[in-house]
């Protein structure tokens, strides 16, 4: 192994409470040679981000720590001042945390947020400091960096803002990069980009990579070495390819499990879950609801939406079939969860319109009769963010009892019980704050409130991301039932394409705020496909366009030709002249685009 950046040996961790002191990680040893990338996987609460949290020095004030060594490059961290910490970190250790958006300042331009990183380690001016700020875009595969300097976090998509992020982090060549879940967000194109970006700093630069994931995919493609953490302790590691083709520890085995095949959907059965096994219902293959009317629950009628004059949707046509899942995939920025949000009246389209069950509904939440606000519900991809923090988790399930289904204070209390019960929780639940329950347990919570109004519609953005491979297989075999005991329809967001294989009937391709392809989730998985589907279902990061993504904007010299244009090898000039015509590939099967591809 190459010279040890970081050495931990027998680091243990504990937090007081009010019930005493909570042991959360328990004699943890891992070292990271000089160029090398550890992983760092388990699920949620197994202690791996506090382990990262140690590391940095960024441990609460109720965290008590003990370890036989903390080095990092030889010094022990445990005994630096305030004031080596602050000369250390950005500087020689680096952190990118899971959330971009709530990592950067909204009230600081991109240029002064990394700028100022560089100016505070570096005896450089404004001028030197942005032209560095720049290059440093360009190395994290930004399009136009110079216009990005001068944009606020909110005007940059997820992708955008976790890339503005790793520029900061890796401004001055640190020797060590911690990442915490720092692609959970990200689509599976901007994810293989920032793998690309991790293995050029690796390459060029030797800098160690922490990387802490539920993703075993990710962890899989980007690292050399993986420990696998259960309860607060390693249970397993060694060689990442080893590890994953050969796990030898029972949960390792359970975690590999519980992620869905590429080839693996609902009609095949449901996803393995930690501590039970499918037979704990009797339906252990999924049923899939048919109604044979082939009623149209939800429609988006020529939908078209800017914000000041940045277009980002443009003449959207779709339909889902009641009690079927439509699943949309497309890149960070492609429109997806604005597409989302104008379906639920929280956004208000441009031009265009929604109809429910063939009537139009208005455009905003608001003015829409109270049984279509009922009938229509959304699950967001943060649960901290949509639950109240201040309330318990009763409260906030009766509210929509009570507004929506009309039920009073003592009904809808029993009420909430049935429901904690349909998402897997226990009654106590209905006492508890979000702050005491677990990421897989918010998000249950969550969608037992979507499900209050007994709504015939939900969508669901990017409701599993955040969460680790064993509560996403909870959360998706529990909605597939609540779907097929209610007929409920969804509109299913997701950048995971093993989940929206396997969860969706029929699947919808945005790219640039238009649908490039449709058709059944067989026919988009088996091709043949848009070129920009192609890239998508790609298996490797090898096998991708290295074209930097570009905020969802077409440049100007592609803005009256194929969206697609700039990133495609099949490009000819018909595709930089007019937008493609919409063509049949088959019964269902839609593409945008001159050619067939195969």
């Amino acid at each position: 192994m190459s010279p040890s950046v970081l050495n931990v040996e027998k680091l243990s961790i504990a937090y007081s409470g009010k019930r005493g002191w909570q042991s959360a990680v328990d004699g943890v040893s891992l070292a990271i040679g000089q160029g090398e990338a550890l992983g760092l996987v388990g699920e949620s609460g197994s202690g791996k981000s506090s382990v990262a949290l140690a590391i940095l020095r960024y441990l609460p004030g109720n965290a008590r720590i003990t370890a036989s060594a903390l080095q990092f490059q030889g010094r022990e961290i445990g005994s630096l001042s305030g004031e080596e910490l602050r000369g250390l970190r950005g500087n020689r250790i680096a952190a990118v945390y899971q959330h971009p958006g709530a990592a950067l300042s909204p009230a600081m331009t991109i240029e002064r947020q990394i700028g100022e990183t560089i100016m505070r380690h570096r005896p450089v001016g404004h001028e030197e400091a942005r032209w560095r700020s720049a290059e440093l875009l360009k190395r994290v595969r930004v399009a136009n960096p110079e216009r990005v300097l001068d944009l606020y976090p909110h005007e940059l998509s997820g992708g955008m803002q976790q890339r503005a992020n790793i520029a900061i982090a890796i401004a001055l060549d640190p020797a060590l990069l911690v990442l915490d879940e720092p692609t959970t967000a990200l689509d599976a194109s901007v994810q293989s980009e920032v793998i690309a970006i991790l293995d050029d700093l690796r390459r060029d630069h030797k800098t160690s990579i922490l990387l802490i994931s539920h993703d075993i995919n990710l962890i899989r493609r980007s690292c050399d070495r993986v420990a696998v953490m259960q309860a607060g302790a390693v249970v397993e590691s060694g060689g990442a390819e080893d590890v994953f083709e050969n796990p030898a520890h029972a949960y390792t085995k359970a975690l590999i499990a519980s992620i869905p095949a590429l080839n693996f959907t609902k009609r095949d059965g449901r996803l393995a879950e930690i501590g039970t096994t499918i037979l704990d219902r009797p339906d252990a293959v999924a049923a899939v609801p048919d109604p044979t009317d082939g009623q149209v629950a939800i429609a988006c009628k020529n939908i078209s939406h800017s914000f000041g004059d940045q277009a980002v949707l443009h003449n959207v046509d779709l339909s889902i079939e009641r009690g079927k899942t439509f699943g949309l995939i497309g890149e960070s920025g492609s429109g997806k969860s604005t597409l989302a949000r104008i379906v639920t009246g929280l956004q208000t389209p441009t031009k265009g319109s929604v109809e429910l069950f063939g009537r139009t509904v208005a455009p905003r939440a608001e003015r829409r009769a109270p049984t279509e606000r009922r009938d229509v519900q959304m699950v967001f991809q943060s649960p901290d963010r949509t639950l109240n923090p201040r309330h318990r988790i009763g409260r906030i399930i009766s509210r929509p009892l009570r507004r929506l289904a009309g039920l009073g204070r003592r009904d809808a209390k029993n009420r909430v019980g049935d429901l904690l019960r349909s998402v897997r929780l226990a009654d106590t639940t209905a006492e508890q704050k979000p702050r005491s329950l677990s990421g897989g347990q918010r998000q249950r919570a969550a969608i037992a409130r979507a499900f209050a109004g007994a709504p015939k519609v939900v969508v669901l953005d990017e409701p599993t991301s955040a969460l680790d491979v064993s509560v996403q297989a909870t959360v998706l075999n529990l909605l597939n039932d609540l779907q097929h005991d209610k007929d409920t329809t969804y509109l299913f967001i997701s950048h995971d394409l093993r989940v929206v294989r396997y969860m969706a009937d029929r699947i919808g391709v945005l790219y640039r705020g238009r649908l490039v392809e449709t058709g059944s989730s067989e026919q988009v998985f088996r091709g043949p496909n848009h070129p920009y589907t192609k890239l998508l279902l790609a298996p490797s990061s090898e096998d991708r366009v290295p074209v930097p993504f570009t905020q969802g904007e077409a440049s100007a010299e592609f803005k009256k030709g194929c969206c697609f244009a700039d990133r495609c090898a099949l490009v000819e000039e018909a595709c930089r002249m007019a937008e493609p015509p919409i063509r049949g590939l088959g019964p269902g099967h839609m593409i945008a685009c001159y050619k067939r591809q195969g």
